[in-house]
């Protein structure tokens, strides 16, 4: 190690730090993993926000059974123990701390794991807890913290973001005002309206989840309403005449107000950039992002940037992704560099909208030709049985070439639509043809089959032409003479 303290030093113990550091121990480097608490090893993903929102999420789901089945004869009251369901989420959260701690990853994969603040005191250096750490290479996992809302009034409003709500909310809302149209604020609408809180959910722009294709926002956008969501959309809070009432616009015109107990903010994530002694190493940053080119690199190229402190795809699967790239770039001469033509992303309300590949601006930037398939639910036997019928699935597919098409990308919206695209984003990782689904034989009636519906509704209407039909009934006669 020359005259470093270690191989590799990583700072933030969240998704993106444990993977780049977990993958050092494992071949062996000396490596240092740093974090400010116990508790903050695990990350945002562990702490305030997948695992969190996910335990949340199944809570919410079985009342939402629960209700549905009184149609059934089944008879229900009540609202959820706010208290009861947090007990429930922190249990799970235990679960997955225990392969997470500082002593597990010291017996693990043998990282020097440090609690403290860190700061950058040098090119290559570290300082934590007053001792000075080096190493040739830095890796910053510093995170994201919440964006919060910049109105008149709101110093006197309480802002729960999705740290507070999972380290402080014990009490379930009567009135919950959501502001952000995005998938956290979607998540939590439903949730919460599924616990027995009354929900507002404020969008400014005019449909959820701008990320994603306009019909599948649509139908998650419909399922809130019909659960008793009040979505606005085109809305935005202009003051705060007091602590309890928003006052609304709509395109820059007050269009009234609105009441309620509890305020949560998702309107994004701010990269963290303060306090970290950036300038001291020579690296810069604009606004709240810490400059990074498209190898991961910081303007001090010893210092490298991977989950939320990327500032790009802000998932913990972004940071699995980062630090796969950051690895290959660390251990070959053949620089990688940051693409997402691979990538997924799923939001889990009901139903799920799950988006992978390409998307539509991706292909039109990039001069690719391609064509729209969009596949209904509705005649499909388990969607049917299962109630799910007003489900989509959306196909963007290469022009055929000789009759065959690859999948470049696309978008389902249904119960387990996440689970449900991985075939698909399979054969789009892979440059597979469309077609190889059509002669899989799917155990009846497994949701799945939806995904090979069009590839077979393409080849049946190319086997059915007149001309081919002609000849296939010529070809059975003669061998069935």
């Amino acid at each position: 190690m020359a005259n470093y303290t270690h191989d590799l030093i990583v700072i933030g113990a969240g998704s993106g730090g444990l993977g780049a550091a977990g993958f050092g121990g494992a071949l062996g480097l000396n490596v240092a993993l740093i974090d400010k608490t116990v508790h903050d090893y695990g990350g945002e993903c562990l702490n305030y926000g997948c695992v969190p929102s996910k335990a949340l999420l199944h809570v919410a789901q079985q009342f939402a059974g629960a209700r549905q089945a009184t149609r059934f004869g089944l008879e229900i009251s009540g609202k959820a123990d706010m208290k009861a369901v947090q007990r429930y989420i922190r249990e799970r959260q235990d679960i997955i701390r225990e392969h997470e701690s500082p002593d597990y990853l010291r017996k693990t994969y043998g990282l020097d794991c440090f609690i403290g603040e860190a700061m950058l005191t040098g090119k290559k250096e570290v300082t934590v807890n007053g001792r000075k750490l080096t190493a040739p290479r830095i890796v910053l996992a510093t995170g994201s913290r919440p964006r919060h809302l910049k109105v008149k009034g709101v110093e006197h409003v309480k802002q729960y973001d999705n740290e507070r709500v999972f380290a402080e909310l014990e009490e379930l809302p009567d009135r919950l005002l959501i502001v952000g149209g995005g998938p956290n604020s979607c998540e939590l609408a439903q949730a919460f309206r599924r616990l027995g809180s009354e929900v507002i959910l404020l969008s400014r722009s005019d449909r959820l989840l701008k990320h994603d294709p306009a019909p599948a926002a649509k139908l998650l956008e419909a399922k809130l309403r019909a659960e008793g969501v009040d979505v606005r959309l085109n809305t935005e809070i202009r003051a705060f005449p007091d602590a309890h009432t928003a006052s609304l616009v709509d395109d820059g015109e007050p269009v009234g107000s609105v009441s309620f107990t509890h305020l949560i903010v998702a309107i994004g994530r701010s990269v963290r950039t303060r306090g970290l002694g950036l300038e001291l190493a020579g690296v810069h940053t604009k606004g709240d992002r810490i400059l990074t080119d498209d190898y991961y690199r910081t303007s001090n190229p010893a210092i490298l940037t991977v989950g939320d402190a990327y500032g790009r795809e802000m998932f913990s699967h972004g940071a699995e992704k980062h630090n796969t790239d950051v690895w290959t770039n660390l251990l070959s001469p053949i620089d990688k560099k940051h693409k997402l033509n691979h990538f997924s992303w799923v939001t889990f309300t009901d139903p799920e909208i799950a988006t992978f590949g390409l998307t539509p601006e991706q292909l039109d930037r990039q001069g690719t030709k391609y064509e729209t398939v969009e596949q209904s639910f509705d005649h499909d036997d388990r969607a049917v049985a299962a109630d799910y019928s007003d489900s989509l699935l959306i196909l963007y597919l290469s022009k055929p070439t000789y009759g065959s098409s690859k999948v470049l990308g696309g978008c389902m919206a249904a119960p387990a639509a996440g689970e449900m695209i991985q075939e698909l984003h399979l054969l789009q990782q892979l440059g597979l043809d469309y077609s190889k689904l059509t002669n899989k034989i799917y155990a009846y009636p497994v949701g799945s089959r939806i995904n090979q519906k069009p590839a077979r509704d393409r080849d049946q209407n190319r086997l059915l032409s007149p001309l081919t039909k002609r000849v296939l009934r010529a070809a059975y006669r003669l061998q069935n003479r």
